[in-house]
C-alpha cells in the first residue's frame, strides 16, 4: 500500500511538471522570439521601461541559466526562459493541487489544477512580458499558505515575489480579507502592516535602485480597452461561465477566505481595464486561487469539504 501510494505521488508530480515543460513548449512556438534578447538585455542593464525594469526577478533566473544552456542550445534566450516558464508552471500545478486539497477530494482537486493548465496557454501572447509563470506561483502559495494557517510564509513570499512582479499587493489584502474579524485585531493589524511594508520595501527598493522610468506607453487604458468589443470578449472567454459561478458558490457557504477574497475580483478587474491591455488576459491570471475553488464549490459539491477531518464541516470552523 505504501509503495501504491509512493507511486501516485511521484506519478502526480511527474504529471504537472511534464504539463508545465509542454505549456512552455506552446509559449516558444508563439513568442516573438527574435525580440526576447533585447527584451532581456534592457532589463538587465537597467534601461527597460516602465514597468518591465521593476520585474526583475525572472530576468535574472534567466540570465543565471543563460551560460548552461548557452553550450548546446541553438537559441539560449528561448532555452533559458523555457526552463523558468516549465518549472514555475510545473510547481504552480502542483500547488494548485495541494492548494486545492485543502477543501476538496483529491480527484477534485486534480480537476482543479488541470482546468488551470488547460487555461494558461490561452495567456500566451506575442509579446514578451515573462514574469507571469513566477507570478502564478507566489500568489497560488500565498493562498496556499492561508488557506493552511501558514500566515509567517507570507512575508518572503511578498518580498521576493514582489521583485517579480507588483500583483503582489493582493497577498496584503487577501490576508486582511481573510482574517479580519477571525483572530485578535491587533495581530491582524500588524501583520496586515508588516505585509504591506514588504511590498512597499521590495517596490520602493526597485524604484530607488533603477530610478524612475518612463512607460513603454500610456499609463491609462480605460478608453483603449472599452472603445472596441475585442478586449472585453477576451476577458469574458478567459474564464467563461467560471466568472459567474463564484458569486453563485456564495450561498453554499464555502470557507471564509474564499467568501471575503471573492470581493477582490470587481477592484482587480477595474484596475485593469483602468491600467492594463484587457486583452492580454494573462493579467486575469492571479484570480485563479479564488475563481476556480470557488466555481469547483458550485460544480462538485459532493467533493467539497472532504479533505477536512471528521467533525470539522461547515462555515465557522473550516480552514482561512
Amino acid at each position: 500500500m505504501r509503495d501504491r501510494s509512493s507511486a501516485r505521488r511521484a506519478g502526480t508530480v511527474l504529471l504537472y511538471l511534464g504539463l508545465g515543460a509542454a505549456s512552455a513548449l506552446l509559449w516558444a512556438r508563439v513568442v516573438e522570439s527574435y525580440r526576447l534578447p533585447s527584451w532581456h538585455t534592457e532589463i538587465i542593464c537597467a534601461r527597460a521601461p516602465s514597468p518591465n525594469q521593476y520585474r526583475v526577478l525572472t530576468p535574472w533566473i534567466a540570465h543565471l541559466l543563460l551560460p548552461l544552456v548557452s553550450t548546446w542550445a541553438a537559441f539560449p534566450y528561448i532555452a533559458a526562459y523555457f526552463a523558468v516558464r516549465a518549472a514555475a508552471t510545473g510547481l504552480a500545478l502542483l500547488l494548485f493541487d495541494r492548494y486545492l486539497r485543502t477543501w476538496f477530494a483529491p480527484a477534485a482537486a486534480a480537476a482543479g489544477a488541470l482546468a488551470l493548465a488547460a487555461i494558461i496557454p490561452f495567456t500566451y501572447y506575442p509579446a514578451v512580458q515573462e514574469s507571469d509563470p513566477i507570478n502564478l506561483l507566489v500568489l497560488i502559495a500565498a493562498f496556499w499558505a492561508l488557506a493552511n494557517n501558514r500566515d509567517a510564509l507570507l512575508f518572503p513570499l511578498v518580498l521576493v515575489g514582489t521583485l517579480n512582479r507588483e500583483t503582489t499587493f493582493l497577498v496584503p489584502l487577501a490576508y486582511l480579507l481573510a482574517r479580519f474579524g477571525t483572530q485578535p485585531a491587533k495581530r491582524v493589524a500588524l501583520r496586515t502592516a508588516g505585509l504591506a511594508g514588504c511590498w512597499v520595501g521590495a517596490y520602493g527598493g526597485l524604484l530607488v535602485s533603477y530610478g524612475v522610468h518612463r512607460g513603454y506607453t500610456s499609463t491609462v487604458k480605460v478608453f483603449e480597452n472599452l472603445a472596441s468589443w475585442v478586449p472585453t470578449t477576451f476577458a469574458l472567454l478567459f474564464f467563461g461561465v467560471l466568472w459567474v459561478l463564484p458569486f453563485l458558490a456564495l450561498k453554499l457557504k464555502p470557507p471564509t477566505l474564499l467568501q471575503r477574497a471573492i470581493w477582490l475580483l470587481p477592484p482587480f478587474v477595474a484596475l485593469q481595464y483602468l491600467v492594463g491591455v484587457v486583452q492580454e488576459v494573462r493579467l486575469f491570471l492571479p484570480l485563479a486561487p479564488i475563481v476556480i475553488p470557488l466555481a469547483w464549490w458550485v460544480l462538485f459539491p459532493e467533493a467539497a469539504n472532504q479533505a477536512r477531518p471528521p467533525g470539522t464541516r461547515g462555515r465557522r470552523t473550516s480552514p482561512g
